[in-house]
């Protein structure tokens, strides 16, 4: 039996494309796994959590979730090297206009300098909420970064953990505006 599978697997490791092509759909697979793991404690197809939050740097509360369209809230820890290198690929998004608004929330900080830092670091332009232990648990955040999208009636409709691309970020943002 093992030969005859070792067999059938040399046979297709000869065949350039059709190794390519299975190799390329098990990663496909590992990918869809992974997230589906990730995801499986988030939210979704529910209205966003009411989130009225201070901003950094004082000048009051804002509301986490934009109105009217499509947008994403996008919760990060000034700690996390995966949210460096992620959310300038939201702020891109935004400052392009290809997704409507966007609002950064700052969790799991020391201080409020900490999370000025980083904002600096990272040349982020987008509103930057201050969230505390409440907010965390009452949008399920449990890694670095989270992002939700939010419809234009205030519906999660989809979400992520982890690294996303600006492509990844536009078509889940796109796919609801439709």
């Amino acid at each position: 039996m093992l030969s005859k599978i070792t067999g059938t697997w040399r046979r297709l490791r000869a065949h350039f494309w059709a190794a390519l092509a299975f190799d390329a759909a098990l990663i496909a697979a590992v990918f869809f796994a992974a997230h589906a793991w990730q995801t499986r404690d988030l939210p979704i197809d529910q209205a966003a959590p009411a989130t009225a939050l201070p901003l950094l740097g004082g000048g009051g509360l804002q509301s986490a979730v934009g109105e009217g369209q499509a947008g994403i809230v996008y919760f990060f820890a000034p700690w996390c090297g995966v949210c460096r290198a992620s959310i300038g690929n939201l702020d891109d998004l935004v400052a392009g206009g290809r997704v409507a608004w966007a609002t950064v929330v700052a969790l799991d900080y020391a201080d409020d300098a900490e999370v000025a830092a980083f904002i600096e670091r990272t040349g982020v332009t987008l509103p930057v909420l201050m969230g505390d232990h409440g907010t965390t648990v009452d949008w399920s955040v449990a890694g670095f970064p989270t992002y939700y999208v939010i419809d234009a009636e205030g519906r999660i409709d989809s979400r992520s953990v982890g690294y996303s691309t600006k492509l990844g970020m536009w078509l889940r943002t796109w796919r609801a505006r439709s």
